[in-house]
């Protein structure tokens, strides 16, 4: 089984509702991604939200979807802080590759 595709949204409507994924988003979902009628997606709200939800209607620049479930992921309980000292000319851009 593969994983759903993932959209950043600014908010997350209750299951039930309908929802108008538009901007760059959108745009993405319509045309890159070619989501279509009946495909579902995942859309997050980058504070751990999660809104699993079916694509009703898609447009040229945005997709209407309708909301199946809601859910709110916990914080990881690691956090990880990566540090790299500054270097000589150009190996900077050669450690952050």
């Amino acid at each position: 089984m593969s994983t759903l595709p993932v959209f950043l949204s600014t908010g997350l409507p209750t299951p039930g509702a309908t929802v108008v994924l538009d901007g760059p988003e959108g745009r993405h979902a319509a045309t890159v991604r070619r989501m279509r009628a009946g495909e579902q997606l995942m859309l997050c709200d980058g504070a751990g939200g999660l809104a699993r939800c079916e694509v009703v209607a898609a447009h040229r620049d945005f997709v209407e979807l309708r909301v199946l479930l809601r859910r709110r992921e916990p914080a990881p309980a690691l956090r990880v802080t990566l540090a790299q000292a500054l270097l000589k000319g150009d190996r900077g851009e050669l450690a952050v590759e």
